[in-house]
């Protein structure tokens, strides 16, 4: 039985239970009828108020369940019913190519969604924005590992120029987050250009190792990746030359197979002390 019809019947009950009092007191206190008519209208009118904000309620929770994005800030309904207009002004022009490609893509998302929702591993198409988003959640004392292969000075940034990517990583450091990155170097020229940006990172409070591919006892299945343990969240980036495509992942077995690699990579590197 829903609640709705609950109310309604509990106040069917009562509506007759306070006709049959109304009457029984008018008898024993000897009330006439007109005190009795207004006593049976004022009954009467508040059930008709209960009954019309039943259905107010009603009306809402069917209104939100026909249009989910009301549940939503203002900000974000006007987003997205703008995008459901654009979506729907372009599945008119199919004509063009182009414009079918971007469909295509979008018409993705819902899928993406839906392992997401499952706790499912699904494709995402920018490093720095999961990363971002992972960093902005952790709170101090959690942690963030990453063995990384952006070994060009470009992706980071540094002096007044930092990557926002960059400058969340020195802000959350600073918080108490402890990041600890192991940089995967080709060989001493990769050493060399990433010592600036390697040394700053260090300066800000993160801890900053190296190691050269040539002295791992085996490749990695991965080009890199970035753990969460505390989130039960892990970025996998499959090709060192492939930034735009990661796999984000929730499943915590190989959340631990990371982590359980991270700890033997970090055996085998150096740790870079900051320059003074």
């Amino acid at each position: 039985m829903s609640r709705i019809l609950f109310l309604r019947l509990l106040i069917g009950i009562f509506g007759i239970l306070f006709i049959v009092l109304t009457f029984w007191l008018g008898a024993y206190f000897h009330l006439n009828v007109s005190t009795k008519i207004v006593i049976v209208l004022a009954f009467a009118l508040a059930a008709i108020l209960a009954e019309i904000v039943i259905a107010i309620d009603n009306l809402e929770k069917r209104l939100k369940a026909a249009f989910p994005s009301l549940e939503l800030p203002l900000k974000e309904q006007i987003a997205i019913n703008e995008t459901i207009m654009l979506y729907n002004r372009l599945k008119k022009n199919k004509s063009n190519i182009s414009t079918r490609i971007a469909l295509e893509d979008f018409e993705k998302i819902h899928t993406l969604l839906k392992q997401a929702e499952k706790g499912g591993d699904f494709i995402f198409h920018d490093i720095y924005a999961a990363k971002l988003i992972v960093l902005k959640e952790l709170k101090p004392g959690q942690s963030f590992k990453v063995v990384s292969n952006l070994i060009e000075p470009f992706y980071w940034g540094y002096g007044k120029g930092v990557t926002e990517h960059t400058q969340q990583n020195y802000r959350q450091a600073k918080r108490g987050v402890r990041i600890e990155r192991i940089f995967l170097l080709k060989n001493e020229d990769d050493f060399s250009k990433m010592k600036e940006i390697m040394d700053e990172q260090a300066k800000n409070n993160i801890d900053v190792f190296y190691v050269f591919q040539n002295e791992l006892d085996k490749m990695l299945p991965y080009a890199s990746f970035a753990i969460c343990e505390e989130l039960s969240i892990g970025i996998i980036s499959h090709r060192e030359d492939l930034l735009g495509k990661i796999t984000v992942t929730s499943n915590n077995e190989i959340i631990t197979e990371l982590a359980w690699q991270f700890d033997i990579i970090k055996k085998q590197s150096k740790k870079l002390n900051a320059a003074k």
